[in-house]
């Protein structure tokens, strides 16, 4: 969930609101691949099946208003999503305890939503459980193939709604990126030994919110000089 916390407001501002979050796609179900890979026994099939059901439903009209609306909307939205995605991760152990299937097809909406607009869904999976209690371990594996579904879901949707939003980056760019996503993976796995939880997630909430609070401000900029 970091991964898409972090990168997503530097690569909209390098590559725009639609590029930016299209890259930040891509690369999450890549990532997830490379980390389900190594959790899969604890994943738990049957959540992925109802939360990534309803994460696709909530994909489709975020990818109609990523591509219609203006850039400087959509860098305005990317921030203040990221921010309150933040935000919400702070709060989420101070939710009320929730069962049954309506709170997991509104997380799974939400998800769906904020991950093509803004390429950041992981927040409301998480908010969920929380609130449903489901143990961290079977949680954090089963992230991975919901970003992987919400990941390639909306980057295909964009690109059937509009085949130009990819990027034109030479396909040694995207090699590169490949290689940085499982060198990233491998120096993590190794950080994450050394680092406390507690200074790990304060590195994260510093440079997402940094990036977050830049593109929503240059958002709003925009709009006012228009």
């Amino acid at each position: 969930m970091g991964f898409a916390l972090v990168t997503a407001p530097f690569l909209v501002l390098l590559l725009g609101p639609v590029g930016g979050v299209l890259v930040v796609n891509v690369c999450a179900a890549l990532t997830s691949t490379l980390i389900l890979l190594r959790v899969r026994r604890d994943v738990a099939w049957r959540r992925y099946a109802l939360l990534g059901g309803a994460a696709v439903v909530g994909i489709l009209p975020g990818s109609v208003l990523a591509q219609a609306a203006p850039s400087a909307w959509l860098e305005l939205v990317v921030g203040v999503l990221v921010l309150l995605a933040l935000a919400s991760s702070l709060v989420a152990r101070r939710a009320p305890a929730v069962t049954g299937t309506a709170p997991a097809v509104v997380a799974g909406l939400a998800a769906g939503a904020m991950n093509t607009t803004a390429g950041v869904g992981g927040p409301a999976f998480s908010v969920y459980a929380v609130a449903s209690r489901w143990p961290q371990r079977s949680f954090a594996a089963t992230l991975q193939p919901l970003f992987i579904t919400t990941g390639l879901v909306s980057f295909g949707s964009k690109l059937a709604i509009d085949p130009s939003s990819l990027p034109a980056l030479a396909w040694w760019v995207w090699l590169g990126i490949a290689a940085a996503l499982g060198l990233g993976v491998l120096l993590g796995d190794r950080a994450s030994r050394r680092l406390s939880q507690r200074t790990a997630r304060a590195g994260l909430l510093v440079v997402a919110a940094t990036g977050a609070a830049t593109i929503a401000v240059r958002g709003l900029v925009e709009l006012l000089a228009g």
